[in-house]
């Protein structure tokens, strides 16, 4: 561990393998022709929450969870249900998206570094808010043991788009192994767009992501790791 490790208070975990294939901020450890279906932030209630994890099991679909540490502290402080986890026992990828929301850039490398640790998720794959990077924000990243996985797909849902229109967007403009960005407040996270999607996506000849189901990938969905590995098995 380095001095300015030890100095911000950082456990770093093992970082993520080395790939033959080079590393696509973009897609993150999808090297498959899959959509990866994301969102970040926080959702409206955890029973909303809950049902799209229940669904995504159910349909053995692989969605990326992004919540914030404070989203995550303020749920389990009113109902004890703590967002990453409840996603990973699903078989969902949880992902970091920083304590509170900030533009990295603003931070030193140490002050990114402290805004990836808990409550935020703990893993080793995140998003920066507003996909904001530069060199501060990716030495943050590397000393915390992270690499940035950000999109390449925006379905500016945030703008109060209606459900039809995130779906459509998505349907639209999704391609082999992108990765789609939402967010769990708006209008795309419940279980009938998720649907509309997925058969949407189908029906252009693209699948999406599917849920953890072990490292060979076969069997029924169980809990996803921590960690994930450096080529999702989507």
């Amino acid at each position: 561990m380095s001095a300015l490790a030890l100095a911000v208070g950082v456990l770093i975990p093992a970082a993520p393998s080395a790939s033959a294939a080079t590393y696509n901020i973009n897609r993150g450890p999808n090297y498959t022709s899959r959509v990866v279906l994301t969102f970040d932030d926080c959702p409206r209630t955890v029973t909303a929450f809950l049902n799209v994890m229940a669904w995504a099991k159910r349909t053995n679909t692989g969605l990326v969870i992004a919540p914030t540490g404070d989203c995550q502290r303020k749920f389990r402080t009113q109902t004890g249900v703590h967002l990453a986890t409840a996603a990973r026992q699903n078989g969902q990828y949880a992902i970091n998206h920083s304590i509170s929301h900030p533009d990295l850039r603003t931070l030193s490398c140490a002050g990114v570094a402290r805004q990836l640790r808990a409550p935020g998720v703990v893993t080793n794959y995140g998003r920066p808010p507003y996909g904001a990077m530069n060199a501060a924000v990716s030495c943050g990243y590397r000393l915390a043991g992270m690499r940035p996985w950000l999109w390449n797909v925006d379905t500016r849902d945030w703008t109060g788009r209606t459900q039809a229109a995130v779906v459509s967007h998505t349907v639209q403009n999704a391609y082999r192994g992108s990765t789609v960005l939402m967010h769990m407040q708006w209008n795309g996270f419940n279980p009938t767009a998720l649907a509309r999607m997925k058969s949407g996506l189908g029906a252009r000849g693209l699948q999406v992501c599917r849920a953890y189901r072990g490292t060979d990938n076969v069997g029924p969905v169980v809990t996803s790791p921590t960690y994930l590995p450096a080529r999702l098995q989507c």
